[in-house]
């Protein structure tokens, strides 16, 4: 008998089932590639309607930014991805992507201003509040070491990532 009471006081200590609900319970990031190299995947965090993805309108264009967190659950300003998109009529027309290095957005960093990076969109679809909008990014990224110097190629790392994110409408 108490064999018999050891093993049910040993299976419910057992976390099996909270091995179940975290496996459930795990994110697909919406931003995911390779980045010098490494493959890497980024989170975009969202509370309700505050989110890390988010457009505005002005005027005719839609400006998309997007910034993907390491975490899947805390903001992580260190290693963040940030894509920052201008779409007019469905097509882009700007973008520039940052990979911070510290845990502020500020130099150092990598940028693609000045660097040789292609974004390209491969689905863009918009509804009154939302935006849905996928795509790849390839290239260089420049390191710029200071704010207001050029970024260097020379020092700067390949990027090769897919997102696929879907950004909340922004009013004031």
């Amino acid at each position: 008998m108490w064999k018999k009471i050891g093993i049910v006081l040993i299976a419910s200590w057992l976390p099996i089932s909270g091995f179940a609900t975290e496996f459930a319970e795990q994110r697909t990031p919406e931003i995911a590639g390779s980045l010098d190299g490494e493959l890497r995947e980024w989170f975009i965090l969202s509370h309700g309607n505050d989110s890390n993805a988010s457009f505005v309108e002005l005027g005719d264009d839609i400006n998309i930014d997007i910034t993907g967190s390491i975490d899947d659950e805390e903001w992580e300003g260190e290693e963040a991805l940030l894509i920052s998109l201008t779409v007019n009529e469905e097509q882009l027309i700007n973008a520039v992507v940052i990979h911070s290095i510290a845990t502020s957005i500020s130099p150092p960093l990598f940028t693609s201003e000045g660097g040789e990076v292609a974004v390209t969109l491969t689905q863009y679809e918009r509804t009154s509040q939302t935006v849905r909008v996928a795509g790849k990014i390839e290239g260089v990224l420049g390191l710029q070491v200071e704010l207001g110097e050029p970024p260097s190629q020379e020092e700067g790392i390949e990027i090769d990532v897919a997102f696929d994110v879907e950004a909340q409408k922004i009013e004031f």
